[in-house]
This record gives C-alpha cells, structure tokens and sequence, in this order.
C-alpha cells in the first residue's frame, strides 16, 4: 500500500506541478505526518522533490524530471483519455485503474500536449442512457468480465422470456448497449444475455478455447439487425403529420421513404415495421391525432377498440 501511494504521489507532482502537503494528504486520506514521511522516502530514493516555503509553497519536482511517452502526441493522448468512461467502468470493477491509467499517461506528457489532452475531461463526457431511463442494476457485471478477461467458463442461472434457465456459457465479450450490458457467450452458437437478468452466477475453474475466427463487433450488428427484424415482424402502412413524422424518429422506428399525400398539405404515408400486439397499438396512440393507421385493417381495429377503451375511462 505504500509503495503505491508512493507511485501515485509521484505521478500528481508530474502531472499536476506544485501540490501542498495538506491537499495530498486529502486526496490519500491520510495524515500530513505521513505525507511528510512518503515525501522524504521519495528523496531517499533518488526522487528530485523539494519544498517551497511560504504562503503558496508546497511540494514539487525538480523541473525536467518526467518520463515520457515516447511518441505519444496531443491527438493520441485525447483517444487514451477516452476510455475513462466513468460508470461503465465502475460496472466492470476498473475505474480505479483506469484513473491510474490516466494519471500515468497525464504525467508523461509534456505541458503543451498535456493542456491538449486535458480538454477532453473538460469537453467530453458519455451518457449512455435514453431520456427518462434510469440505470438498470446489473450486479453480476465484474464477475462476467473476469470470466470474459480470463477465458473461464460460467454457470448461470438465467430468466428468459421462456422462464427460468441453468446453463453453462463460455463466455466470449461484454457489451454496453442503452445503459444496458449484456453477455455474448457460447451455449451450442453465440448467444446473447441480458446480464440484469442473471439470477445467479459462478465463475467456474473450467477454461474454454476462445474461436479465433469470432469478431465480436461483425456478430453484435448482424444479431442486432435479426433481432429487430423479428421482434418487428408487422409493417404497417401511416398516415403521419410532420410532427408525427418526428415523434416516430423520436421512438426509434426506421422510416421507409415517406411520400407527400396530394391535398393534405404537411402529411404523409409512409411504412414502418412494428411489434405484434399491444405495445404497437400503444406505440401509435402515443402519437395522438399525429398519426392513423391505413393497413393492416386488423392493426387498425385494434387501435381504434383500444383508443374506444380509453374513452370509456374517461366518459363512464
């Protein structure tokens, strides 16, 4: 533990210049007396560290004294610093190295590129969730990344759509979609987990043979694109109000090629690809008097039986 705060005390007098004894002893949370001691174990051990005395004195570094990253310039320092994506890697148990990453690699760097590379924690930050989502609780996360990390084989308990499963997975990557991480793994093909819905877990000693041929990006956007296209298997014609046109885009359904409807200035037809069922019908009242379906004539019986069960609500 010492020699690490050591390190860490070295590395912020590289990266950060002067720093009084006090606000190091906050950042370590320990007392100045034992800032003191790391400070002259520093210079025991050849570390060029010295005091300044007064008001705005503290402790810093003999100028010149930095390792350096050999070749790493402003534009490269910025992408290293891209990956302190905050809560994602909480989710997988490193953001205390990644911030140690980042302090390395901000004590490496000269002052000009380092100033550079500042203004991405400045000017740059990931939030992954959708508007009024909250953060699903997914608390298993660690584990499959370890498990991921180390090629071992694990043991779920799992709730699908079809109820509860055990099954053991060899586990092949991680994914973070929408505020959401979910597990591609080997059960017989590559499937895919929603890591939420992990009921329980056990990392087993049993190792797998990762296939050398599995590109994690090529099998997510080809299952993604399957997905949907089951999960909407209905096309539905619309006749949709511009304002209509943009509530659609705002609730994520591809539009196909909406064409101008002669007289009815302002509206459209165009086709979308909806679920089978309710969530469809409530999907197209929420656009209120924006939208109306054209066909399917059964979709549109559907719609206008659910919009008379809403009126019945409020007239009864």
């Amino acid at each position: 533990m010492k020699s690490s705060r050591l390190l860490s005390i070295l590395l912020r007098l590289q990266s950060r210049g002067l720093m009084t004894a006090q606000q190091l002893a906050d950042e370590f949370e320990v007392s100045l007396r034992t800032i003191h001691r790391d400070i002259d174990q520093l210079s025991y051990a050849g570390v060029p560290v010295y005091a300044e005395r007064g008001r705005n004195g503290g402790y810093r570094l003999m100028d010149g004294y930095q390792t350096r990253l050999t070749g790493l310039d402003a534009d490269e320092a910025r992408s290293l610093l891209l990956a302190g994506l905050g809560s994602a890697l909480d989710d997988l148990g490193l953001l205390e190295a990644a911030s140690q990453t980042e302090l390395k690699i901000m004590a490496s760097l000269s002052g000009s590129t380092r100033d550079q590379a500042i203004l991405v924690s400045e000017r740059f930050l990931l939030d992954p969730l959708g508007w009024y989502q909250k953060k699903t609780t997914a608390p298993f996360v660690p584990e499959v990344a370890s498990a991921v990390w180390n090629e071992r084989r694990l043991s779920i308990e799992y709730e699908s759509w079809n109820g509860v499963v055990d099954r053991v997975v060899s586990p092949l990557a991680i994914v973070l979609k929408a505020g959401n991480w979910y597990l591609v793994a080997l059960f017989e093909t590559p499937r895919v987990y929603k890591i939420a819905n992990v009921r329980s877990i056990k990392v087993l000693d049993e190792t797998f043979l990762r296939p050398k041929t599995f590109d994690v990006s090529a099998f997510w956007h080809s299952w993604i694109a399957d997905f949907e296209r089951r999960l909407k298997s209905q096309q539905v014609a619309l006749r949709v109000s511009s304002t209509g046109l943009r509530m659609l885009n705002e609730l994520g359904f591809v539009l196909q090629s909406p064409v101008q409807i002669p007289k009815r200035k302002g509206w459209f037809s165009v086709n979308v690809h909806m679920e089978v069922g309710v969530k469809a019908v409530r999907d197209v009242l929420s656009l209120g008097s924006e939208a109306e379906v054209h066909e399917p004539a059964a979709f549109r019986e559907d719609v206008i039986a659910e919009a008379r069960r809403v009126i019945d609500l409020y007239v009864s």
